[in-house]
C-alpha cells in the first residue's frame, strides 16, 4: 500500500476550504460593513459591477496576488483582516453553513479555481476554492 503520504489522498466533499470576496449592498440582511465600521449603501448591481471587475482581473493571475490584494482592499467579511495566504479565509466550510446558493458553487469549484459571482442574503462574493 506504500507510505500514508505516497498513497493518493481521497477527496472529501463533505468540506472544503475557501477564500473569498464579498461586497454587501442594500437589500443585504446585514448592511453594515464591520471591517470599516459604515453602513453599506451601494446598489446590488454596483457591488456586481465592482467585483466583476475584480473577476477581470483575476483571470490572468494564476498566483492570485491580485485576488489577495482585492480581497484586502474591498471585502467587507472580517476574513480580509487576516495575514498572508489566509486574506479571506472562510476556514473549512461544511455544506449549509452559508446557504444553498453559496453551497451550490463552492462544492463544485476545483481546487484553486475561482466562481463567478454568487449572491446570497450577505451580499455578492466571490469564492476561491484553496483545498
Amino acid at each position: 500500500d506504500g507510505p500514508a503520504h505516497k498513497r493518493a489522498r481521497k477527496e472529501d466533499p463533505s468540506q472544503v476550504r475557501l477564500r473569498h470576496i464579498l461586497l454587501k449592498h442594500r437589500e443585504c440582511k446585514s448592511t453594515m460593513d464591520k471591517v470599516r465600521n459604515k453602513q453599506v449603501k451601494r446598489s446590488r448591481g454596483e457591488a456586481e459591477r465592482l467585483l466583476r471587475a475584480v473577476l477581470e482581473e483575476c483571470q490572468n493571475d494564476p498566483g492570485m496576488k491580485i485576488f489577495t490584494q482585492k480581497c484586502k482592499d474591498m471585502s467587507e467579511c472580517q476574513s480580509c483582516l487576516k495575514a498572508g495566504e489566509l486574506v479571506g479565509d472562510l476556514s473549512w466550510v461544511k455544506p449549509g453553513k452559508y446557504g444553498q446558493s453559496f453551497d451550490d458553487v463552492a462544492f463544485a469549484l476545483s481546487v484553486g479555481q475561482l466562481s463567478d459571482l454568487v449572491d446570497t442574503d450577505q451580499g455578492v462574493h466571490i469564492i476561491l476554492r484553496s483545498a
